[in-house]
């Protein structure tokens, strides 16, 4: 996929940095019509209402998106996927496309502005350029979105991936004809989605283990199983999505995949340190093979069917893991049965 040339990136007299996929009378075109596209297309709450066909208005669509981030600011995934939200449901598409169009770059799960119209007066917060309306999704879009996922996920894990349509998903959540695609563009995108709140329930934020009581000032080996009790938790929680997660992955666009691969090297890079600290008289090979071992048995819940609760499955698994890791510290009690939700 292409990316600007740093040499390249100059801003020219018109506002437009340039990006090598869009030539400068496409952009101009664009740019030209941005009023117009941001009438037609986008609500009175500043939420993007369908996407264009036309390619032209497609980059003034997401030139006019772009400008909801400052040049020279990065920003986390989690940042980013929060913006698209507030604009349009299929976040997935607008970070795809963002990149695509050369308005966005991303590098070691960060992402900034590579392109695209810069208003003379950013250099505010992010949110002070158009179309900055609404920060929220409604209680209704993000209820029906829901149940779009939710109904994705049990027939891909039902089904399989292959063999469910748009139409299928549609009906079971109750969203009849075409206006599924007013919440995602495609079924790639629905996946995508369906994988992000995968890795949203297992992750939790470096910041966030710092509030955690007793995390401050615990032992690696009290950090460490706590994170695998939360794990554990999140992973039997979340059954049929672990079904769908194992069995489907490989349907992910190349894109996604790769941000996908980037979140869980973040989550298993944390576990390997602490590891690592745990037995330093252990070579690194080993604390690789051992993290990943125990990564595999937990993920393990969506191949088989258990008459366990969610809580027995999770306590069962958090001791086995912790086991396998040789962590001799008595576990974290008072720990809540979903992890993460």
């Amino acid at each position: 996929m292409a990316r600007p040339a740093a040499e390249s990136r100059r801003r020219r007299d018109d506002r437009l940095i340039r990006a090598p996929q869009v030539s400068d009378e496409f952009q101009r075109a664009a740019a030209a019509n941005a009023d117009a596209v941001l009438r037609r297309f986008f609500d009175a709450d500043g939420r993007l209402v369908t996407l264009p066909a036309k390619q032209s208005r497609q980059l003034a669509v997401y030139d006019l998106i772009a400008q909801r981030f400052v040049p020279g600011v990065r920003y986390t995934e989690i940042e980013v996927n929060r913006e698209l939200m507030s604009i349009y449901d299929d976040y997935v598409t607008l970070r795809r496309g963002l990149i695509d169009f050369g308005l966005m770059d991303r590098a070691n799960g960060q992402y900034w502005r590579s392109g695209g119209s810069v208003p003379i007066s950013q250099g505010a917060p992010a949110g002070d350029g158009p179309p900055r309306g609404g920060t929220s999704i409604s209680a209704r879009g993000a209820a029906r979105r829901e149940a779009i996922l939710t109904a994705a996920a049990q027939l891909f894990a039902e089904r399989g991936y292959a063999a469910v349509g748009m139409d299928d998903i549609g009906a079971a959540a109750g969203v009849t004809g075409p206006a599924i695609y007013r919440h995602f563009g495609a079924k790639a995108s629905v996946l995508t989605s369906v994988f992000d709140r995968v890795i949203d329930a297992v992750t939790i934020d470096p910041d966030v283990i710092g509030e955690i009581p007793g995390q401050i000032d615990a032992s690696p080996a009290a950090r460490l199983r706590q994170l695998i009790e939360m794990y554990a938790g999140a992973v039997s929680g979340r059954r049929r999505l672990m079904a769908v997660f194992i069995r489907e992955v490989h349907h992910l666009p190349a894109e996604d995949r790769s941000l996908l691969d980037e979140r869980q090297r973040t989550l298993i890079s944390r576990w390997r340190a602490l590891l690592a600290q745990v037995h330093p008289e252990w070579d690194s090979e080993r604390v690789r093979t051992a993290v990943h071992g125990a990564f595999g048995m937990l993920n393990s819940v969506g191949t088989f069917e258990s008459p366990l609760t969610d809580r027995e499955l999770a306590d069962q698994l958090a001791e086995l893991a912790a086991t396998a890791l040789q962590l001799d510290e008595d576990p974290v009690q008072d720990q809540p049965a979903d992890g993460i939700s």
